[in-house]
């Protein structure tokens, strides 16, 4: 890249606004595998459902239907 679209760029964006989130960590625990764990799927999908939702929500973002292997 030259520097004169690096200046474009850098120039382009002097305003920005960042909200940014903390969120506790979420360790699952024997009432999440039984509440949000069908027993069909793995673990780690389950709890990437779970993580996505929640993300999601805090963030107001709406969740699309397809799956990352679809949008491949």
């Amino acid at each position: 890249m030259s520097i004169v679209w690096w200046l474009i760029y850098s120039l382009n964006a002097v305003i920005s606004t960042l909200t940014l989130f903390s969120m506790p960590v979420f360790e699952p625990n024997d009432y999440f595998w039984a509440n949000h764990w069908d027993g069909k799927e793995e673990k780690w999908v389950a709890y990437a459902r779970a993580i996505r939702k929640i993300i999601a929500k805090q963030g107001g973002f709406e969740l699309s239907k397809l799956c990352m292997e679809d949008k491949f």
